[in-house]
């Protein structure tokens, strides 16, 4: 039996009593459990007990430990070890309470002034319990869950109206700031004198639709060179020079290739998510500024380019590498599973995107 089916039977089946089906997973130790029966069995008598003088700490702390509040919490206290035999004495540590240690400061507060940017020294304001939740959100595999969703700018569409009030203004600016700033491009004139192709607003698609898949990958903070290197695995045009015949084989494309990717973890949920930011790009915020967000994807991915080629240049291999506390126990995030960066491929995909870029301003995106 592999470990991974064998994972997922221990998570169906009680940790502590090995019968019935699990329905509860402890915070504390992480092991499936299927009542408050086995929560308290001998089995987990201590991490339940722990969990209890945690409780009965914070009640004290809470009522400001007076004599009246720490008669209460006994009286409690006794009626609980009646009925689950819990020894009182081991709960209760009146010095920990009495203690002004109890007067525990503030997360905002420890953190303020710090350079949140410094691991180690955010690390170190973390209380020990704060750390053990930040681990164990870790190894579960759930820390995406507190981070915030990002909203892409491209949301946001105004619906032209057949008669308009002259006080509803009618424009898109607070949305448009929102938006990468648009790359200022030569006239598309000036650049060729050659007819476009007719595939390059299909080719463009390609792009688009690439851009979109990676701009979620990163949840909108794409880091540059393995944004680029992820982006280029997925962008048949810009990476191998590809022309589609048609916009559905060129977004299809980055369909295949995503889910062919050994650097890309995803799934048809999230594939059918960039084809509708895709349909949101190319129509743009409103009817009158239609070509806009495809400027401003285009501007962005621009920007992402020149950052990578730029950090791939000055980049270094550092000869000592200076471990510290959260260094250690949490090792950078490496990119020894990427495959290096052509910068060169970098550098003509850059002028590519300035081409189109030109393209668009002096043509559109519509496919009529």
């Amino acid at each position: 039996m592999s470990d991974e089916k064998s994972s997922k039977i221990n998570q169906n089946t009680c940790g502590l009593c090995d019968e019935k089906p699990s329905k509860y997973c402890c915070p504390r130790c992480e092991v499936f459990y299927c009542s408050l029966d086995c929560y308290k069995s001998e089995r987990h008598i201590q991490c339940s007990e722990s969990f209890y003088r945690e409780c009965v700490s914070n009640e004290l702390m809470s009522h400001n430990a007076d004599d009246e509040s720490k008669n209460k919490m006994i009286d409690i206290l006794k009626r609980m070890q009646d009925e689950d035999n819990i020894d009182i004495d081991d709960l209760v540590e009146y010095d920990d309470v009495d203690s002004d240690d109890g007067n525990e400061i503030g997360l905002e507060e420890r953190i303020k002034g710090l350079n949140l940017d410094d691991a180690d020294a955010v690390w170190n304001a973390l209380t020990e319990d704060e750390r053990n939740e930040f681990e164990a959100l870790l190894n579960q595999g759930d820390v995406g869950s507190i981070l915030p969703q990002w909203e892409p700018w491209w949301m946001y569409h105004r619906e032209t109206k057949l008669v308009e009030e002259v006080t509803d203004g009618g424009t898109d600016d607070e949305a448009l700031k929102k938006c990468p700033v648009l790359k200022s491009v030569p006239k598309f004139e000036s650049l060729t004198s050659v007819k476009p192709s007719p595939a390059i607003k299909n080719n463009i698609t390609n792009v688009l639709a690439s851009y979109v898949f990676i701009a979620r990958y990163f949840n909108g903070d794409v880091e540059p060179v393995e944004g680029t290197i992820c982006f280029l695995n997925i962008c048949d045009n810009l990476d191998s020079n590809t022309n589609f015949e048609e916009p559905a084989i060129a977004v299809e494309s980055v369909v295949q290739k995503c889910l062919q990717s050994e650097l890309i973890q995803t799934d048809e949920a999230s594939l059918e998510v960039m084809k509708k930011d895709l349909f949101l790009v190319i129509r743009g915020p409103s009817e009158e500024n239609s070509k806009y967000y495809c400027k401003a994807a285009l501007s962005h991915l621009h920007q992402i380019l020149s950052k990578a080629k730029s950090q791939e240049k000055v980049s270094k291999p550092s000869s000592v590498t200076v471990k510290t506390d959260f260094s250690r126990k949490f090792p950078e995030h490496e990119k020894k599973h990427l495959p290096s960066l052509d910068v060169s491929k970098v550098k003509k995909s850059i002028k590519k995107v300035e081409y189109y870029l030109s393209y668009i301003e002096s043509f559109n995106m519509d496919f009529e």
